[in-house]
């Protein structure tokens, strides 16, 4: 009967410790909301992520967490959003905008004995102006890369990104006097659109953000997006009919 008191009593002590481990361990790998978002510059159906973005694109502000509601406030401007998602124009701003946001949500007093269910953060978005003149702030990109293909980094050459501003550009050919060209991606490319400026026969006109861009369209096999870290040139150049491949450049 001894033995068998002892084998209860020992079992007691196991199952107590188990549920003791199972408290304690029911958070782990739970992380509570902190209120973080971020911003993204849109150019057609492609948003890179930017704090600094050109007015004439949209941008895409996203709340990085789920929450029942959220609250943001844009600067001096009276009105509120509460999606989680959603893209809105600054076609009429300059300068550093603050972003505030707050979302909301049931808070998780059983892992974090402090949560308010309130979750806030603030950060800013500067807007610059891409064209017109006296405003006007250059692109980051512009300038020269040495790099290549992933797929083969062997094979090194030269990628430039232009801003071209001259009188002697005919609207009706450029469409605008002042304009960002890239050339040589890929590696020996002359455009088949017979440029009447020979410094553009090896480019084609892209679409620009301010550290992001596009160019080609849709049908076009040259085409590709791009985008800089720091002084790196990232390019996913191609399309699912002729395949895509990465290009990484350093500026020089």
């Amino acid at each position: 009967m001894k033995t068998y008191s002892s084998i209860i009593f020992f079992s007691l002590l196991s199952f107590a410790s188990c549920q003791k481990n199972h408290t304690e361990n029911i958070c782990d790998g739970i992380k509570n909301p902190n209120g973080k978002f971020i911003f993204k510059e849109i150019l057609s159906d492609t948003a890179f992520e930017a704090d600094t973005i050109f007015r004439d694109n949209y941008v895409q502000f996203q709340a990085l967490d789920i929450y029942e509601s959220v609250n943001w406030k844009l600067g001096a401007d009276p009105r509120n959003w509460n999606k989680p998602d959603f893209s809105l124009s600054f076609v009429d701003a300059l300068g550093t905008i603050p972003i505030n946001f707050a979302g909301k949500k049931k808070p998780n007093i059983q892992c974090f004995p402090q949560d308010s269910g309130i979750y806030t953060s603030s950060q800013k978005l500067t807007v610059v102006e891409q064209v017109e003149k006296p405003y006007l702030t250059i692109s980051p990109l512009v300038g020269r890369y040495k790099g290549y293909f992933t797929n083969d980094p062997t094979d090194t050459f030269i990628t430039r990104i232009d801003y071209f501003d001259s009188l002697k550009y005919e609207i009706a050919v450029t469409g605008s006097k002042n304009f960002y060209w890239i050339s040589n991606i890929p590696k020996g490319f002359i455009s088949t659109l017979g440029w009447s400026y020979p410094e553009l026969k090896n480019g084609q006109p892209i679409e620009m953000g301010y550290k992001c861009f596009q160019f080609g369209t849709g049908s076009s096999t040259i085409q590709g997006r791009g985008w800089l870290t720091s002084d790196t040139l990232n390019i996913s150049y191609g399309n699912n009919i002729v395949g895509r491949k990465k290009f990484i450049g350093k500026k020089f």
